[in-house]
């Protein structure tokens, strides 16, 4: 596949225009051929330029005519590639400098053909996409929607100050259609850009739904039994999301690829020097942008993936600020490419100067850059930072040639974990809040407000519903299997709170467990968890079911509650036994007010009650106050379990765990175990217990009761 070369996939049967050929002329050339660009050559056969969609998106955006000569707008900085270039050297540089095609010349540089990003996917193959990577791994960060009253001029306009390639038509908060730059280049060679003819070619297209979690070999599969570019992106009630198009996936392929080439250096063990010289080459390519040496998208966003983590588990804010140059084409168009880039050098150096030396900067692809700010201890450190920038970047650019060229950007801000909690909200609140700064002038920053009020008011709605939730009886135990290694047998339980409100429906523990934490309604709601727990427990019991149920407490427990007192009346009421009942705490739970914890959890052992640490490995981990604590089980958080067998770094953690709880004397319990592989592993290592979806998910109790029938508990 990497020995294929350009000569072997690019067009040759499309007959090039002149420059003084007019825009329609390449308009019906691009239809009448179902092409997506035109090259222009002079009487040589040398290429001078290229008309693409995109050029015609921007051409009925400023409201020009079709009338106009290709040499009046055409691109005049053309990229071409020997016909001898092999296709991922040609793709890599393509991707680089942000095209979509390529121009195929001989060696005299005459005019072959053309290659575009659909002939590099049928050459490079869905084959190369691992059956792992899913739409969450290459969905485009930011969508452009239109209501049905929106002008195709508008349109057009918006899809070029976007750069989007593609325009979703949403109806009642439903997507009902999709434009794309084609659809609209179409409809201007008559010049007719009616909703209504736009509407009458929607009428003959496919619009196609896919739900986020589905595979990209599946999406890649669908494309083709629909014959379409690009998918729809919704969630499991059909709300829109994002878009995953054709060039999403070209662009996972060419990084498989390339975890293909590090895997297969890594694997060779001759000749290690001349390899890691290779692996170190190869990893630049795959994570760097090679004009200004600064970390790319594909890196940014795995970074951005560890921040959010970060963020939550250490209860940091940081800020991340989406940024690109105001009018940035404008200087590309006067002064060409090569000046763009060497101003976009210059950007580069000054904003790492900016930032602190653990702050991250990347360049996303165009004029457009990314950076993390992390830890930041205020809004007011955010926004000196932020003013920093938009002044270093105001300065003029001393050029190679001599020229000064001065340049403003816009900034957009999200707080991470605050505003955004996962990579897809990030990329898309920033991309809201820097069009905002856009829309508000230029050389501004803003930061993501609306969405943070949006949240606040929500906040509000459900504590005023969970005040109610005990009285109106809207919650509700779920319980899921704690499996014993060895038999497979279920020999325990744990209690999960769930909440069905009148109102919202189905409201996640993410969202009201933070809210009852915050406002003091987890103490009322913890004990109503522990009675419940207690008084299924007994009704099991009765019924022959000698299991063991855990239920969780919360720091706010733990500080203002009588939790022997609360517990020990619970017992009492339900006549449930006490060595039945296992009292699950966090490892930062245990550190605040250590001595009155210590003695809090011996009065609870003291009564037969066992003792579980929750989410183990996230926090301290330490072993001297694992000695000084009565524990009977430490659970080893979901986060550590995820990737095994595949991340060296957990599988370390997880066996270091295990051995430490065996040291101790402790029952070592894996949480969120859901494959085989990973069962295995536990196995092997001499974990006790597991407890995740490879056995059961939450149920309600009657439905749990079952599957203690099944194994004739």
């Amino acid at each position: 596949m990497n020995n294929i070369k350009l000569s072997s996939i690019s067009h040759t049967l499309i007959t090039p225009l002149k420059q003084t050929n007019s825009v329609k002329d390449a308009l019906n050339s691009m239809k009448e051929n179902s092409i997506s660009s035109v090259i222009i050559v002079d009487d040589a056969d040398l290429p001078i330029g290229i008309f693409t969609e995109r050029d015609a998106i921007t051409i009925i955006a400023n409201e020009q005519k079709n009338s106009l000569y290709l040499s009046d707008v055409m691109s005049k900085d053309v990229f071409y590639l020997k016909e001898d270039s092999y296709i991922h050297d040609a793709y890599t540089l393509m991707e680089q400098k942000g095209f979509r095609h390529i121009i195929v010349v001989d060696e005299n540089n005459r005019y072959i053909g053309v290659v575009s990003e659909g002939d590099f996917l049928r050459h490079m193959g869905f084959e190369e996409l691992p059956a792992t990577k899913s739409i969450k791994d290459a969905m485009i960060d930011s969508i452009l929607t239109i209501n049905l009253n929106t002008s195709l001029t508008e349109v057009a306009l918006r899809m070029s100050k976007k750069k989007c390639d593609y325009a979703i038509i949403v109806e009642h908060n439903q997507p009902i259609g999709v434009i794309g730059e084609r659809d609209i280049a179409h409809c201007s060679i008559d010049g007719n850009l009616s909703l209504e003819n736009a509407m009458s070619i929607m009428k003959h297209q496919t619009m196609c739904l896919v739900n986020i979690e589905t595979s990209l070999q599946d999406v890649s599969q669908m494309m083709k039994e629909h014959g379409v570019h690009q998918l729809v992106v919704v969630n499991n009630t059909n709300a829109l999301i994002g878009l995953i198009t054709r060039h999403d996936i070209l662009k996972t392929i060419h990084s498989s690829y390339f975890d293909y080439l590090l895997k297969t250096i890594e694997s060779k063990s001759e000749k290690e020097q001349t390899l890691i010289k290779h692996k170190k080459e190869l990893k630049k390519i795959a994570n760097c942008d090679s004009l200004t040496n600064l970390p790319n998208r594909l890196f940014f966003k795995r970074e951005l993936k560890k921040l959010v983590t970060q963020s939550i588990k250490n209860q940091q804010i940081s800020a991340v600020l989406m940024l690109d140059l105001d009018r940035f084409k404008d200087i590309n168009d006067s002064y060409g490419h090569s000046i763009g880039d060497e101003i976009l050098s210059i950007i580069s150096s000054r904003l790492v100067d900016i930032v602190k030396v653990d702050d991250l900067v990347a360049r996303l692809g165009g004029d457009e850059f990314a950076i993390i700010l992390e830890d930041v201890d205020s809004k007011d450190e955010i926004v000196k930072i932020t003013n920093n920038i938009l002044l270093a970047i105001s300065k003029a650019c001393k050029l190679s040639n001599g020229i000064d060229i001065h340049i403003a950007s816009s900034i957009g801000i999200v707080l991470v974990p605050d505003d955004a909690k996962n990579v897809e909200e990030i990329f898309q609140y920033a991309d809201s809040a820097l069009y905002q700064a856009k829309s508000d002038g230029r050389g501004i920053y803003s930061f993501y407000t609306d969405e943070m009020t949006k949240k606040a008011m929500q906040k509000i709605a459900y504590e005023s519903e969970l005040r109610q939730a005990i009285t109106n009886n809207e919650l509700e135990l779920y319980y899921q299997p704690q499996v014993y290694m060895k038999t497979g047998k279920i020999v325990s339980c744990e209690a999960l709170l769930r909440w069905d409100n009148h109102k919202f429906g189905r409201v996640t523990p993410d969202i009201f467990i933070p809210i009852a934490e915050d406002t003091g309604l987890i103490n009322s709601i913890g004990e109503w968890v522990i009675n419940e727990a207690c008084t299924q427990g007994k009704i099991w019991v009765d019924k022959g079911y000698h299991l063991t149920i855990a239920v969780n407490v919360s720091p706010n427990q733990v500080r203002y509650q009588n939790l022997p007192l609360v517990i020990s009346e619970a017992l009492k009421k339900s006549g449930y036994s006490a060595s039945r009942l296992e009292v699950e705490i966090t490892e930062s739970s245990l550190m605040q007010r250590e001595e009155e914890v210590v003695e809090m959890l011996h009065s609870l052992r003291a009564k037969g009650i066992r003792l579980a640490i929750d989410d183990f490995g996230t926090g301290y981990s330490s072993l001297s106050y694992l000695k000084r604590f009565p524990i009977d089980v430490l659970k080893i958080d979901k986060s550590f379990i995820d990737d095994i067998p595949y991340e060296k770094d957990d599988m370390a953690i997880v066996v270091a765990i295990i051995e430490m709880g065996k040291a101790l004397g402790f029952e070592v319990l894996a949480e969120g175990t859901e494959h085989k592989e990973q069962l295995d592993f536990l196995e092997e290592r001499g974990c006790n217990l597991y407890q995740g979806y490879i056995k059961s998910k939450p149920l309600p109790a009657k439905e749990f009761e079952k599957l203690l029938e099944e194994q004739n508990f």
